[in-house]
């Protein structure tokens, strides 16, 4: 996305500003009642087209989900251990003969968390956004193992056995991802497909919405709805032709999308 673009895309803030201002104009002609229940109503479908989406994803590709899967929570447990590890036996602020044996249990268990994360995805490609983890366990276990070399410890072995998994595990998601690069694609792509499988049936939800929400406002009230809830920002995906509860529909669901991912989506 241009830089043009996103500084013209109103934030979250103005877009739940314009949806206020609407409600105000319900409850200017005593239908606030109505508007609630637009809000409310677009605000449970905007939870259940997100739980549908990543739950689409986690039956997709399992430990593989690039949304949060579990083997992403087992390779930042692991990259927090492996660096635990790495420090404990730098010798800074600790002494490395007193700190080896939980250096290396932590060393182990690093290891072990990306040896489960490597076989429960059968060598197929990870997503990108594993890279780093997996990277951060293995330059830890490495210096840890270094670091237990140059300090002369008995545990030194289990660490350097610890480093060479982690390595291979490094290897392997490179592997994975060369071997098939239309999974790698894939995968990297996959919550973007996700987004885009789901707006469909989302947007079929706000017609609905729309149109039982028109059919119980007289035209006198939606013309005053729509005189009365001031102007929209600019770049908002309603206008001045959205007919009366389309903003708070439309804003509301909208939340659907994580704000977070709404740019890379767009």
């Amino acid at each position: 996305m241009s830089a043009e673009r996103t500084s013209a895309r109103p934030t979250q803030r103005e877009l739940l500003d314009a949806a206020t201002a609407e409600m105000n104009a319900f409850e200017s002609i005593g239908r606030k009642d109505l508007a609630l229940e637009a809000w409310h109503s677009a605000r449970e479908a905007a939870e259940k087209a997100r739980k549908d989406c990543w739950a689409w994803l986690r039956a997709q590709y399992g430990a593989r989900n690039p949304h949060w899967g579990w083997a992403s929570f087992v390779l930042l447990g692991a990259a927090l251990c492996a660096a635990a590890a790495a420090v404990l036996t730098s010798g800074f602020r600790f002494d490395p003969a007193e700190t080896a044996a939980a250096a290396t249990a932590l060393a182990a268990v690093a290891a072990f968390g990306d040896l489960i994360v490597i076989l429960a995805s059968r060598f197929r490609p990870m997503s990108r956004g594993a890279f780093r983890s997996q990277v951060i366990v293995t330059v830890a276990l490495v210096a840890a193992a270094a670091f237990q070399v140059s300090h002369g410890l008995s545990t030194a072995p289990a660490v350097i056995g610890a480093a060479v998994i982690g390595a291979g595990a490094l290897i392997a998601y490179f592997a994975a991802r060369a071997a098939d690069p239309e999974g790698a694609e894939e995968i990297d792509t996959a919550i973007n497909v996700a987004l885009a499988r789901m707006r469909p049936e989302v947007a079929a939800i706000g017609e609905r919405m729309q149109a039982d929400l028109t059919d119980r406002l007289s035209e006198p009230e939606r013309a005053a709805i729509t005189g009365a809830r001031g102007q929209l920002p600019a770049g908002a995906p309603v206008d001045e032709t959205t007919p009366a509860g389309g903003v708070i529909i439309t804003v509301i669901l909208g939340t659907w999308i994580p704000e977070v991912l709404r740019e890379s989506d767009a």
